[in-house]
Order: structure tokens, then sequence, then C-alpha cells
């Protein structure tokens, strides 16, 4: 059994490799630069068919979408798995999707729902996984402990990288399409488990304004409106912004607040910026240690899970987390993690459980049994494998 391994910086690579390893697959590795992926080149669809002609392959394997590798996969009447984590990702609108070869597994139940409803019967519904035993492997000191032990840490990006190109984009907006959009940013800002932002843009005037003023063209290959196109890269990502700053500015004014993240914060002032968490090691070491984990959803993610609330309960941290729908088919609050769906609850779910202590970590450990028995590697890819013998799916 073989199996060729598209191979691009994705976040779990080894962890899927190590698995397949464990079931006897043989795993050929194929450099992939995602950057530069693009399927109407003739050079690097050659170079894979060329790759995925030199042996023979029960299935290629990718980390998010591909039409190149969807096209050659084709050709050599190759199965080709895309296990999708990204949001968002445009390519699982590409007409290539429809190919017989392709199984792609989604990990938002809603992007799911909404490629099935258009008549695509190669679509799965398959949410993330955590690594847990390689967690539980990671031995934290006394001395460690205390390092990374603080009332309240959050993980990832507050886009501050990427603000002013998006202010560049408003900015160029006439005063009424601004503040058309503006007012409809509020909404969906303070709006969860439901994405309306994109319908609330599908307006023909304001549609128009913004792509004479922006200039973002569609791709005539993606089967999804303008108003998609333009709401997610820009819009969405730019209420992210506004949410996350606002949520560390509102705790850290009241409670000690790590932020783990790639940039300089000056807007924060009282928020304690660590820097990116450099290894797994240390990632881990912060979910366990400190006593709330904060998931802030990326608004792209209409309904999935995050791999960051898999990994902060897969490392046994308290995971504190906005309300998103997918949670709640396989967690129960309260028991297994804690929900928000305002700023007014998050502050008081911040308060209840930083003076509760006890219920606290037992809602950890009731996560990290959950995580680690039902959403770990192994489980996921038995269930990939599974409905690539018998062509139905069994979801987990």
């Amino acid at each position: 059994m073989r199996v060729l391994f598209i191979l691009w910086e994705s976040f779990g690579n080894n962890d899927v490799i190590e698995e397949l390893d464990k079931r006897g697959y043989e795993v050929v590795l194929y450099k992939f630069n995602r950057k530069m992926e693009d399927y109407r080149d003739p050079r690097d669809r050659e170079k894979l068919i060329e790759a995925l002609s030199e042996q023979e392959y029960d299935f290629a394997f990718s980390f998010d979408y591909f039409p190149l590798v969807s096209v050659a996969c084709a050709v050599k009447k190759v199965k080709y798995v895309a296990w999708v984590y990204d949001s968002v990702l445009f390519s699982i609108h590409h007409y290539t999707i429809a190919s017989p070869y392709n199984y792609i597994f989604l990990f938002d139940k809603t992007d799911y729902y909404e490629l099935k409803q258009k008549g695509l019967t190669n679509v799965y519904y398959l949410p993330l996984a955590a690594a847990v035993e390689r967690y539980d492997s990671y031995k934290m000191s006394d001395e460690e402990r205390e390092v990374y032990e603080v009332p309240i840490s959050f993980v990832g990006s507050t886009y501050s990288e990427n603000r002013h190109g998006i202010y560049k984009s408003m900015c160029q907006l006439d005063d009424y399409t601004r503040g058309y959009v503006d007012g409809c940013m509020q909404v969906q800002k303070n709006m969860y488990g439901n994405f309306i932002l994109e319908d609330m843009l599908a307006v023909p005037d304001i549609l128009k304004n913004i792509e004479t003023e922006i200039g973002m063209k569609k791709d005539p290959d993606l089967y999804m409106g303008y108003e998609r196109c333009i709401t997610y890269p820009i819009f969405a990502k730019y209420i992210t912004v506004m949410e996350r700053q606002e949520i560390l500015s509102m705790l850290s004014e009241k409670y000690k607040v790590a932020l783990y993240t790639l940039k300089r914060t000056p807007s924060l002032p009282k928020i304690d910026n660590r820097g990116i968490a450099g290894t797994k090691k240390e990632t881990c070491f912060v979910y366990r240690a400190s006593k709330i984990n904060l998931n802030i959803t990326l608004k792209t993610i209409r309904s999935g899970i995050p791999l960051r609330a898999f990994e902060i309960m897969g490392s046994g941290g308290f995971l504190l987390t906005n309300y998103q729908t997918d949670f709640f088919d396989f967690f129960e609050p309260g028991v297994d993690f804690a929900y928000y769906d305002s700023y007014e609850d998050l502050m008081e779910k911040v308060e209840y459980y930083l003076s509760h202590d006890k219920e606290r970590e037992e809602i950890a450990r009731n996560g990290y049994e959950k995580v680690k028995k039902y959403h770990n590697y192994h489980v996921r890819i038995g269930a990939i494998l599974d409905i690539l013998d018998n062509d139905k799916a069994k979801v987990v």
C-alpha cells in the first residue's frame, strides 16, 4: 500500500504520516509550494503527473484542496484525498472539485452542507484532530509550569500585520459604502453562530462600489458570488481584528492576559505579549498551565471547530471559546468546555471559572479524555480509509 503525500508547511503532516505508517502504508513525499500553486501551469501539472506515474499509488493526500493535484490525479486515475482545515479556502469552490477521483473532507459543517446542496457527492464532514499521545509525552517541570501559569492566555494572531492593508481597502470606499459596510460588520461582530455578512453585502450598488474602489476581481473558475470573494478575505478578517483587539483589551483591564503572537501589539498596552510560542511543546505547556485558554474564532469559520480548540483540550487545558455550532455535535458545554455568546457573557464566564478551580479543572479533564478517545489522528485517518474502501460516509 502506497500514498503520495503532498507535503507543504501544514499543521499535521507528521501526525498523518505517522498514522499511515502504523497502518502499513509506504508514504512517498512530494514537496509542494502552495503559494505558487497554479493548476494552469503545464510544467507543474506534468511534473506531478510524472511523479504519479513512477509507482502505483492507492491515493494522494494533502491538507487543503489543490486544483493542480486534482487535475493530475484525474489524469492518472488516482484517488485524491484532501482534508481541509483552512478558512477561507476558495479552491473548494473551484470547478475541479467535482472530479470523481476527489474525496474532500471538510472540518466546517456549514461548508459541507453548502457543497452537498450543490449536488456534490464526493465531499464529507470530518472535524480536525489532536495528537494527544504526542502532547502527553511532553513533561512539564514545576519551574516551567510557574513560567506559563497565568489566569488567561490566547495563542494566535491579532492580524495586526494585515491591519493596515485592510484599512487601506476600507479607506478607498466612498462615505456611503464605507458607512454601510461598517454597520454590517458591527452587526456580524456581535452575532455568534450565524454568518450573515455575505448576505448583507449582496446589494448590487454596494458590490459595484466595492469592486470599483478596491478592484478585487473574481476568479472565473470559481462558482461563487463576488460578495463572498470580498467578504471573506477583507471584511470577515477585519471583524476578527476588531473582535480580538476588543476582547483582549477588555480582559487585560481586569486580569493578567498572556498573548502568544508573532507581532508587537502597541494597541494593547496592558497585554503580556510573549511573542510567538516557538514550538509545539511550548504551545502545549501554555495550554496545560493557563487557567483559561481563549479561542476567538476567525470569522471565516462559519460553524467549524478550530484546530486551536482541539489542541487546547488535547493538551489538558481548559477551553473558553466563542459559540460555534459544531462543538455541540461532540462536546457538552459546562462538562467538556465552556463557551460565550457575547462580551458580557465572556466576562461573566471568566470571573466564574477563575474563582471555581475544582469545576474548571474537572471540565479540562473531561475535555481531555473525550479528545483523547474520539478526536485523535487514528480515529480520523480510520474514517478516511473507511470511506475510500466503501465509498460511503462514516462520520466520526
